[in-house]
């Protein structure tokens, strides 16, 4: 019998299983109108916690942003992908409520719900969803970054000053040599270095001169951590291990192509050990460029590249002085007191840029009279107010001098007028205890001098003068200098205030040096009622620009009793005050250009170790001064009117080491000349002699400088670089005996005899010398040079 239900089993299955595979998908679709409601509910949920996460991730982005920190790309990514979903989401939601209706509008269109349906959950699956889950990988939102330093923006405040190229040249050339490693730029404070090596910088970030570019303040105080950290932070480098920073930023910077601007450089810094800046093999394409006021300190460093910066010139300075201004200048009123303004600025720039800021809304024509009167005369008692902030940085030059030897040079310096003398500096200062050391030569002396002053020209705080011998001094630096000089050491100036501080006799008493030019009247003003010093050490009366005689009071010395150096110039009266003899600790006494006739009273003082009477109307060098047994420097050059020496005086005169006696009209015998060999420890010689023979050996063997001579007009040289000079007299004959005691002659000069005018061409020449003469190591002979 057949198996009918088999058999219709067996037909029924395959149909069921059809109808299920048919009915699955008719599921799916009906499921869709089946959950419209929660399908919309579940999509408004997600979006809601969506835009929850968005929130938080925009404020993590958001304080990122303000911390300078770049955000990252996937987060980028991740909010602009969340925004889309949420855009699409709310269109869809909006469209939902927005459903048209069929049948008049009596039931909902089944196949606008069927689609919005579909959407929504494919929304919720596919996009929201997996945004909430990457979310929650995104990590932290940014990279911490290094923003551009500010002064590598453009500077609109920038001027090119004509003065000023040759330095920037220089600088560019050596920032663009592979072979220079360090280079400095050095000068006096407030010229404005910052700025000129921040343009530089500026210019070789535009360039792509380097890959980065670093600029670092060292200050006066240096702070090794300090510096460190703040080229770390340029670069990116973070320090985990405090004792390892130094070996960390010699890794970062190594075989790197950086430039370093290390600013205002006090003191040589230790680069590779302390602070971790390679530079020897390993330095690669770096570069260190320096700002200091001093040059000594970039040679230490072993700086060769060094190149100095100098002030404006007048139309510079008035450049920088109207455009600091603005047009407030234009004003017919205040143009011309804006001109002695900025004049009295000296083209310092910041004391241009102070004195324009301050000025620059003020229209009252006497804020501009006050300030040009304050930088014409200003108080040694306290810094003008316009400047004060400025007038400190220039005194932290004085404050970090290496040594009181160089402070008090400084000081005394800053009383001598431009383009004085070394020489004339040294009679000054060679008997007020500045150099260490006891029992030094003149000529020890005068080398500690020179060195002192080249180290103070090297600190930017002296100049040079006209001349190589010469030096002077910034105005501004100079008035810093005096009120220094008043604040520390009562020293006391034109400039100090005739009721404040001359007629207060509690501070004349603590007065340790008065230097005043020959035409002020107070000493007059104050003689005899209110001058006591009995601290005073130096006093000083000359260089007034009207060459006006200085007169004294009889007793004046009276109150001054430990006075070490007097220096009277165009002192013009016959005789000296007879106080001078109270003077029990005088060690200078310089007298130059004075009238005086009689110079005996001299001889009382017997700790006088520099006599200096150059110009003076001396007509006879008396006996007297025989007694000046202490004596090392003597100086009669071009008393015009001595004629007489008296014998054995200058023998007398057993520790002399200097004797200037030229351009006089001495009528010098034998025996008197004789007495030059006796100074045993004379090694300074000027000297100018007519006479037809001369003694046998007649000066000391000792002498290491010289500038000598015989029979004609004396040979002027003050630019000669030569120490040792002899010059003849054309028609002079002289012998080897003559001459037994000059050695090692550099210079040699034919000159013009006295008594003949005529020309070497005119008149017959005779033999120069009367026998084979020896003189070595002559560098350079000239004929009536």
């Amino acid at each position: 019998m057949v198996d009918v239900a088999g058999s219709v089993a067996g037909v029924v299955s395959p149909v069921l299983q059809v109808a299920q595979w048919l009915a699955a998908p008719i599921w799916r679709q009906f499921k869709y109108l089946f959950n419209y409601k929660s399908n919309f509910d579940n999509l408004q949920e997600e979006i809601d916690k969506l835009k929850n996460t968005r929130d938080e991730v925009r404020h993590k982005v958001t304080a990122a942003e303000r911390n300078v920190e770049e955000i990252k790309q996937n987060v980028k990514d991740w909010q602009k992908d969340v925004e889309k979903t949420i855009t699409e989401a709310e269109q869809l939601i909006q469209a939902k409520a927005n459903n048209p209706r069929c049948f008049k509008g009596l039931c909902p269109n089944f196949i606008i719900s069927y689609k919005q349906s579909k959407k929504a959950l494919k929304l919720k699956q596919d996009d929201i969803d997996p945004l909430l889950r990457q979310e929650k990988e995104l990590g932290p939102v940014s990279y911490p970054t290094n923003p551009p330093e500010i002064w590598l923006r453009s500077s609109e405040d920038y001027l090119a000053f004509e003065s000023r190229n040759s330095t920037v040249k220089y600088v560019w050339n050596a920032l663009n040599d592979e072979n220079v490693f360090m280079i400095g730029v050095y000068g006096m404070g407030g010229l404005g270095k910052t700025t000129l090596v921040q343009e530089l910088g500026r210019k070789a970030k535009e360039e792509k001169l380097f890959d980065e570019i670093v600029f670092v303040e060292v200050s006066e105080s240096p702070d090794r951590k300090k510096i460190q950290t703040t080229i770390a932070d340029n670069l990116g480098l973070k320090f985990e291990n405090e004792s390892e920073r130094a070996k960390k930023l010699y890794s970062r910077i190594k075989g790197k192509n950086i430039l370093l601007i290390l600013d205002n450089i006090w003191e040589p810094l230790e680069f590779e050990n302390l602070i971790g800046i390679p530079c020897g093999a390993d330095r690669g394409r770096n570069k260190l460029l320096f700002t200091t006021r001093n040059l000594d300190v970039l040679q230490r460093m072993g700086s060769t590249n060094n190149f100095e910066m100098s002030i404006l010139n007048e139309e510079e300075a008035w450049t920088l002085f109207t455009k600091m201004t603005g047009n407030i200048i234009q004003t017919h009123e205040l143009h011309s007191q804006g001109k002695d303004v900025c004049k009295e600025c000296k083209g310092l720039p910041i004391v241009i840029c102070t004195m324009a800021k301050t000025l620059k809304t003020k229209s009252h024509p006497s804020y501009w009279k006050c300030a040009l009167q304050e930088l014409r005369a200003p108080s040694p008692r306290k810094y003008t107010r316009y400047l004060e902030e400025d007038y400190a940085k220039i005194a932290l030059s004085y404050k970090y001098l290496r040594d009181d030897e160089l402070k008090k040079t400084f000081l005394i310096s800053s009383l001598m007028k431009n383009n004085t003398s070394i020489s004339n500096l040294f009679k000054h200062i060679v008997y007020l205890d500045v150099f260490d050391g006891a029992n030094l030569t003149m000529e020890e002396a005068r080398d500690r001098l020179d060195i002192l002053v080249c180290d103070l020209k090297d600190a930017c705080l002296l100049l040079d003068g006209f001349k190589s011998d010469q030096f002077a001094m910034h105005d501004v630096v100079r008035a810093v200098a005096i009120t220094i000089a008043y604040v520390d050491h009562h020293v006391f100036t034109v400039r100090n205030d005739i009721e404040q501080d001359w007629k207060d006799r509690d501070k004349l008493k603590k007065c340790t040096m008065i230097s005043l030019p020959s035409d002020n009247t107070i000493i007059s003003q104050l003689w005899p009622n209110d001058l006591d010093c009995p601290n005073l050490e130096y006093f000083y009366m000359g260089d007034s620009p009207f060459k006006i005689p200085v007169k004294i009071p009889e007793d004046l010395f009276m109150v001054m009793p430990k006075l070490r150096v007097l220096n009277l110039d165009r002192l013009w009266q016959s005789s000296l005050p007879s106080s001078i003899d109270l003077l029990t600790n005088l060690r200078t006494l310089s007298l130059d250009n004075s009238k005086v006739k009689d110079f005996a009273i001299i001889g009382k003082l017997k700790t006088l170790k520099v006599l200096s009477l150059q110009r003076s109307d001396i007509e006879e060098f008396p006996t007297e001064l025989g007694q000046l047994t202490q004596l090392r420097l003597l100086n009669l050059n071009y008393c015009w009117r001595l004629e007489v020496i008296a014998p054995n005086v200058i023998s007398q005169l057993s520790k002399l080491e200097e004797f200037y006696i030229k351009g006089c009209p001495i009528k010098w015998k034998d025996d008197v000349l004789k007495e030059l060999k006796l100074l045993s420890n004379l090694t300074s010689l000027e000297l100018a002699i007519e006479v037809n023979n001369l003694p046998k050996d007649f000066v000391s063997k000792k002498l290491r400088r010289y500038k000598i001579t015989i029979r004609g007009e004396y040979y002027e040289d003050s630019i000669s670089k030569y120490s040792r000079i002899l010059a003849f007299a054309c028609n002079s004959t002289v012998s080897q005996e003559e001459l037994g005691g000059i050695n090692d002659v550099e210079v040699l000069h034919i000159v013009k005899s006295l008594d003949d005018e005529e020309d070497l061409d005119e008149k017959q020449m005779l033999p120069l010398f009367n026998e084979k003469v020896w003189l070595t190591i002559i560098i350079s002979t000239s004929l009536f040079k």
